[in-house]
């Protein structure tokens, strides 16, 4: 039995649909809302579900120190100019992409003026980190070796 041309068109759009809802699924499955205990109570790649509700609902610049350490808990990594939290492994349309650099999402304070102040934010890989940072890759540039904070389970 051979279809009419008709159908084929029918068939064809309803196999469109079907992949737009899986996919759309998939990245909506991917993100998850900001949660300040289940950012600091993380698990595994929590945080990477989190990140772009983060950064797409806060605006850090002008935030005081306390503030941020308020919303984001503790840093695995504090200095007078910064503070760095582990992210994790960016999510792909199938799960954590398995060869992706760790993501850290950094908050710095390097106003003269007023160090307590937030003035920038982003989140970062560890060959950009700040060059005195315990997380940025050490070596030269064919030494991959990234120290990063222990994953909970």
């Amino acid at each position: 039995m051979e279809l009419k041309a008709k159908d084929k068109i029918i068939v064809a759009i309803l196999v469109v649909l079907a992949v737009v809802v899986f996919i759309g699924g998939r990245i909506h499955d991917t993100r998850t809302g900001f949660e300040t205990e289940k950012w600091v109570n993380y698990q595994g790649n929590d945080r990477q579900l989190m990140i772009q509700d983060l950064v797409d609902r806060t605006r850090f610049v002008g935030m005081t120190r306390e503030e941020v350490i308020a919303d984001l808990g503790d840093a695995e990594e504090a200095a007078e100019e910064y503070l760095i939290y582990y992210v994790g492994k960016p999510q792909g349309l199938f799960g954590t992409k398995p060869d992706a650099d760790v993501e850290y999402l950094v908050i710095e304070f390097t106003d003269e003026d007023n160090k307590d102040k937030v003035t920038a934010s982003g989140v970062m890989t560890a060959d950009v980190l700040p060059k005195d940072s315990m997380f940025r890759v050490k070596g030269d540039a064919t030494d991959n070796t990234v120290l990063t904070p222990t994953e909970k389970e």
